[in-house]
């Protein structure tokens, strides 16, 4: 993987979608991000967790996406979840006071263990 990119991997387990995000998300492919997650929500999905275990930096332009999908979600009655902040990426969201803003789990193991 190219650090200056962002993979996106795809996976079920029981009733929940979840991406994997790994690498950097940045203006340069947030839109990549969020087509992606537009597609689940238009698609009828109820139940997405994004996991940022390995995600190693983000911008903006992320928070702007997952603000985006977390109203999308709400018009949809979804369940739009985020686990694995750790490190770096954590301290983004707590400095920009975003924690709150979100459904946040320490692991995916206890993001697919909430009711949904």
């Amino acid at each position: 993987m190219n650090v200056k990119t962002l993979e996106i991997s795809q996976t079920r387990v029981g009733s929940a979608c979840v991406l994997a995000l790994a690498g950097r998300i940045d203006s340069s492919n947030a839109e990549q991000f969020s087509t992606h997650v537009n597609q689940l929500f238009q698609a009828g999905e109820k139940d997405l967790v994004v996991d940022f275990k390995e995600v190693l930096y983000l911008t903006s332009a992320a928070f702007r996406v997952l603000l985006v999908a977390t109203d999308e979600a709400e018009r949809n009655a979804a369940r739009f979840v985020l686990c694995g902040l750790a490190g770096q990426v954590r301290e983004l969201f707590e400095m920009g006071g975003l924690l709150d803003a979100f459904a946040v789990h320490a692991s995916r193991e206890d993001a697919l263990a909430q009711p949904g």
